[in-house]
């Protein structure tokens, strides 16, 4: 630091020295130099400037880097020192030509991460080691195939990392199809449930991957030994059925189906609803693709239909009305006001609300809204509240999308989170912004600041803040350092839980650590961007160590914003 502050104030100096001396120069002759050679020291002066400018962001950036790094060893928590290296790495995967010492560092970042990821995958969350896992594999799959025996020992230990992370990882590579359906077939062999499965033939088939029917067709095979489950094949049905699938893969697929949904298969228990959804789908392809199979399949079917259970077949009964109601959002509020229990009117005015929506009937969808009851037990205390509200923000979009941004305000008003009524104010605060009302733009954001600063729950007021200064760009930049300090000072005030509790609370309190660590970073590289310096002084504000790291790699990016400007 001392040596950036040295290089900052020399280059002051220096400014000061050469205005002088023009300044006497001039004074002495008493006339104008001639403008050829005025606009040559113009130019010089100015290719000087930019150069010693460029030298002080590169000496800066070192710095900021070394810090960052240093910073990492003194985390405690091991998931978010393989984040913190996971984001670094990226960085530095951004450099055309890195030096060798560049790449060796980087080899000995990922070494540090997979070490972590051996000794404490233990202390993460499923779901955080998980994403971490996937993204570590990824950046080694591409930069460092040395290292991958390693990660792949690493992983196997790791018993918690979800497969279909490891697989989304692998297609993001050149030539992933390969890699993708070699990690398929391993899953498959170890019973996973790869619940991705369908998205994963659905790529494959979008890059006419060569590897796609031999994979396809080995899952109909394991289909039909009962190895994949009724919901898994309800979901990839849709690949099976497509025009481009060939003839024998579409029959074969369709054969295991009814062979899987014979009566003989449920006499231990009944037939589930997915079993009966997936062959009722399939029954017009049977009778066009396989017409000897699909006698069998009809009565499989009507088999299968009486032993559903009457809440099933109500709900049945009721998509069928509404497909062939000329009011349906009229029928769904009168089915809800005759139901038998509260419960159920609420799901029913749900699902008006939100049919409303998407027929752009405004004022219906409001309406409806308020006649939901949040009172309603519920096994998820705050699920009635958190439907309405994520039904809302929706609204505001919508209404957005066909410029009406004073009913989106209306919707955005009726929000309880604080964190998406704040997402909804920037969205129609960023409409304001591209149709040039600046006055009702700046207006939304001081509304947004109040109510990210009314949050009680110093996380989601974080998130709010951290929003807020990126979205602040399009309507008051000079506010992007001011909402950046609310957010800090939000997250000192996060409580920490006991790290040797017999729940998971400090686990989870670990990765919304993570979260918002993303969100600090693009926070801080939106900062830098304007002044590198007000950032740097703000990380000192930051009192929570581990998320210092995540400020700092947003300074770095922030510079290297600034390095590729084409002034410097």
């Amino acid at each position: 630091m001392a040596r950036g502050k040295t290089i900052m104030k020399r280059l002051a100096n220096l400014c000061i020295v050469v205005s002088m001396v023009t300044s006497e120069v001039l004074a002495q002759t008493g006339k104008t130099l001639p403008t050829p050679v005025t606009q040559t020291a113009v130019e010089n002066s100015r290719s000087k400037t930019d150069g010693l400018r460029e030298h002080q962001l590169r000496v800066f950036r070192d710095h900021v880097l070394a810090r960052a790094l240093d910073n990492i060893k003194k985390m405690d928590e091991a998931g978010l020192r393989v984040s913190a290296r996971n984001q670094i790495l990226t960085y530095l995967a951004t450099e055309k030509k890195p030096s060798d010492e560049k790449q060796a560092l980087a080899t000995q970042i990922a070494r540090d991460s997979l070490t972590d990821l051996r000794e404490h995958n233990g202390e993460m969350t499923p779901f955080m080691l998980s994403y971490l896992t996937s993204d570590l594999g990824g950046w080694i799959q591409k930069n460092r195939s040395n290292l991958l025996e390693d990660f792949e020992k690493t992983v196997k230990a790791a018993v918690k990392v979800d497969p279909s992370q490891r697989i989304r990882a692998l297609f993001d590579l050149e030539g992933g199809d390969v890699l993708a359906v070699k990690r398929i077939r391993q899953e498959l062999e170890e019973g996973s449930s790869l619940n991705g499965l369908n998205f994963w033939l659905d790529e494959l088939m979008k890059r006419n991957s060569k590897e796609f029917e031999p994979l396809a067709s080995e899952i109909v095979g394991r289909a039909g030994q009962g190895q994949i489950s009724f919901e898994i094949m309800f979901w990839v049905s849709d690949i099976y059925l497509r025009s481009q699938t060939s003839t024998p893969l579409r029959n074969r697929f369709l054969t295991t189906v009814v062979g899987r949904t014979q009566p003989a298969n449920f006499v231990a228990e009944p037939a589930p609803q997915i079993a009966f959804d997936l062959l009722t789908k399939i029954l017009p392809f049977v009778q066009s693709s396989t017409p000897e199979l699909y006698e069998q399949a009809l009565n499989q079917s009507f088999a299968m239909r009486a032993s559903l259970n009457e809440r099933q077949l109500a709900s049945e009964a009721r998509i069928k009305r509404l497909n062939e109601s000329l009011n349906p959002i009229a029928d769904l509020k009168s089915e809800a006001d005759s139901a038998k229990t509260k419960t159920e009117r609420n799901e029913l005015l749900l699902q008006a609300a939100q049919l409303a929506l998407e027929k752009k009937k405004f004022d219906s969808c409001l309406d409806i809204l308020g006649e939901v009851d949040v009172s309603v037990a519920a096994a998820d205390p705050g699920s009635w509240q958190r439907s309405i509200d994520q039904i809302l923000k929706n609204f505001v979009r919508v209404a957005v999308t066909v410029k009406l941004a004073d009913l989106a305000e209306k919707g955005a008003g009726r929000i309880t989170s604080s964190r998406l009524r704040v997402e909804s104010l920037s969205l129609i605060m960023r409409y304001y912004a591209k149709t040039n009302d600046r006055e009702a733009a700046q207006r939304l954001l001081i509304e947004a600041s109040k109510v990210a600063g009314s949050d009680s729950d110093n996380s989601e007021k974080a998130k709010a803040f951290l929003l807020l200064s990126l979205a602040c760009d399009q309507v008051d930049e000079s506010r992007k350092a001011d909402l950046l300090l609310s957010a800090l000072k939000a997250l000192n005030n996060l409580s920490k839980p006991d790290a040797n509790g017999r729940d998971n609370t400090y686990q989870t309190y670990v990765q919304r650590l993570d979260n918002v660590g993303y969100e600090l970073t693009k926070g801080f590289k939106g900062l830098t961007k304007q002044d590198e310096n007000d950032a740097l002084a703000l990380v000192e504000k930051l009192q929570k160590p581990d998320l210092r790291t995540f400020a700092l790699i947003g300074i770095l990016m922030g510079l290297d914003g600034l390095l590729t400007q084409p002034s410097i």
